[in-house]
């Protein structure tokens, strides 16, 4: 009997189907690991890492072209906006069900920034999360030594992430009805992969000892990306953004054995439109596209979709307030492709989103304080795969003279 099960730990959100991909199809195929066969291609990069401030989850948008200012990993320009320094930090709570009926919950940091208007210009520092998982996965199976069946636990384990440090720059145009920005970084942090298989000791004696395989890769590569706003009217933004990254380079620590591994990353392409229907009332939609197919072939994910989109819209509500502040309410919906197949299947995530923002202190009509806490419910599939889950993410803007 093979039974997969993933167990409650602090995990990035979808952890559970990005270390099946490769795990469930190379190592439930093959009773031992081979000599050439990597740990790393095994268990993947995990889930791209979204749109990490609470305003964009709130409206289900990829963090494209909203209204006002923001900073954003992937949307260089919407930084252009801004006329006071701020320091930006989100963080993330949630939890995940599974069809075994576990439960897993997670919470983490995935942004935080710095911007500084000088002159026309306006400068940002920025450090965020561009692939997260941890997770846990147990099979249980039979195998067969000396032409006797022997039971066996085997165990995947995946710990760590990719991030990003960027350095960007922004500045409005042609009367401040256009911001243009990029930015330039580099991938950052480790990933850490861990197999160990334990035999039956009613079958085998307790003399065997269990077996284990582990290996750690530092991350690194260059990554940037371009954008632009545009007030087509004072009621009507468009915008768009281009990310590029170089391969990601996985160097292996001194302890693990191997080579480098190189891992090419998709050109993503975003766009997006905030619309005021109404005095306080605005609708925001987006869509992103990335080819991640040669990403897939280097990670031995034959049966991935290649082609990836992700679509989302919402409407936010500003007008009403309570003692004095303004509290935005939002509330959407989204759809993604996830770069990763299960068992030959695709995998895909839709979520129900809303949120509320509260306007903590202004300077005439100048938000000084700002914080938005998105909510989003949702579903994940792949094949007879079905996982549910839910996320919290707060992000807390504050700017000063």
């Amino acid at each position: 009997m093979i039974r997969i099960a993933a167990f409650p730990t602090r995990a990035a959100p979808g952890a559970l189907l990005a270390p099946l991909v490769l795990a469930a199809t190379a190592f439930l195929v093959s009773p031992v690991p081979g000599a050439a066969q990597s740990l790393l291609s095994a268990s993947g990069l995990g889930i791209p890492v979204e749109a990490p401030d609470g305003r964009s989850r709130m409206l289900g948008s990829v963090g494209v072209a909203l209204s006002g200012s923001a900073l954003l990993p992937n949307d260089p320009a919407s930084a252009g906006w801004s006329i006071l320094p701020g320091i930006v930090v989100s963080g993330q709570a949630g939890g995940e069900t599974f069809q075994d009926g576990g439960t897993a919950y997670q919470s983490r940091f995935p942004f935080l920034g710095i911007v500084y208007p000088y002159g026309r210009q306006v400068y940002s520092l920025s450090f965020s999360g561009t692939f997260s998982q941890e997770w846990d996965v147990e099979v249980d199976r039979v195998l067969e030594l000396a032409g006797e069946p022997v039971g066996a636990v085997d165990r995947f384990e995946g710990r760590g992430g990719v991030s990003a440090a960027r350095f960007g720059v922004a500045r409005r145009l042609a009367e401040d009805r256009v911001s243009v920005g990029a930015n330039i970084g580099s991938h950052l942090g480790s990933v850490e992969r861990r197999f160990s298989r334990e035999l039956n000791l009613d079958d085998v004696g307790t003399e065997v000892e269990p077996f284990e395989l582990e290996g750690i890769w530092r991350s690194a590569g260059l990554t940037a990306a371009a954008g632009a706003h545009w007030d087509v009217t004072p009621l009507v933004r468009l915008g768009g953004s281009v990310t590029w990254s170089e391969d990601l380079r996985l160097d292996p620590t001194a302890d693990t054995e191997g080579e480098v591994q190189r891992v090419p990353m998709p050109l993503e392409l975003r766009g997006g439109l905030f619309a005021t229907l109404t005095p306080g009332l605005g609708l925001a939609a987006s869509i992103y596209r990335a080819d991640w197919s040669e990403t897939a072939e280097a990670l031995g994910d034959t049966e991935a979709p290649g082609m990836v989109w992700q679509w989302g819209t919402g409407l936010e509500w500003a007008g009403t307030t309570v003692l004095g502040r303004q509290i935005p309410l939002a509330a959407g919906y989204r759809s993604r492709d996830l770069p990763f197949s299960f068992l030959g299947s695709a995998a895909r995530e839709s979520a129900f989103t809303g949120g509320i923002g509260i306007h903590l202190a202004d300077a005439e009509t100048t938000p000084m304080a700002r914080l938005h806490v998105g909510f989003e419910v949702g579903t994940r599939t792949a094949g007879d795969l079905e996982e549910d889950f839910w996320r919290t993410t707060f992000t807390l803007r504050l700017s000063g003279r």
